[in-house]
C-alpha cells in the first residue's frame, strides 16, 4: 500500500514535469529567472525599485540571458518536427465470420423483487451496547 502511493505519487509527478516542458514552461521559467536578475542589477544601479522595474520590463534594455533565452525560442520554433516511417503500415479487415464467439441467445430475465429478501439474524445483539471512546 505505502509502496503503491509512492509509484502513484512518482508517476503523476513524472506527467507534471512531462506536460510542463512540452508546453515550454522551461523557457517561462528561464525568462522569470532573467527578469528577476535584471531587476536585481537596475534596481542597484539606479537606486530605485519603479526606475528597475521599467528598465526590465520595456523590453529596449534586455540582458544577455534574455538575449539567449530568445533565440533559442526562435530555433524551437522553426526547426520542423518530421516523423519518417520506414515501413508503410497496411490495414487488413479481419473476417467477422471466424472471429466473433457465438452469442448468448437466453433472453435476459430480471428477478421478481418480492421474492428477493435480506436474511433474518438469530443471534442477539451484544450485552451491554459497546460505546465508541473519542479519541
Amino acid at each position: 500500500m505505502f509502496a503503491d502511493s509512492r509509484v502513484r505519487f512518482l508517476a503523476h509527478a513524472l506527467a507534471a514535469v512531462a506536460m510542463f516542458l512540452m508546453a515550454g514552461g522551461h523557457w517561462g521559467a528561464l525568462q522569470a529567472v532573467a527578469w528577476t536578475g535584471m531587476l536585481w542589477n537596475y534596481t542597484q544601479k539606479d537606486g530605485s525599485l519603479l526606475s528597475g522595474a521599467k528598465k526590465t520590463f520595456d523590453g529596449e534594455h534586455p540582458c544577455p540571458m534574455c538575449k539567449s533565452i530568445k533565440v533559442a525560442k526562435e530555433k524551437e520554433r522553426s526547426v520542423p518536427v518530421v516523423v519518417a516511417s520506414a515501413k508503410k503500415i497496411e490495414v487488413f479487415p479481419a473476417p467477422l465470420c471466424a472471429e466473433l464467439p457465438p452469442r448468448d441467445c437466453r433472453e435476459f430475465v430480471f428477478p421478481d423483487p418480492g421474492a428477493m429478501t435480506a436474511g433474518i439474524r438469530t443471534d442477539a445483539p451484544p450485552a451491554p451496547v459497546p460505546i465508541a471512546i473519542p479519541a
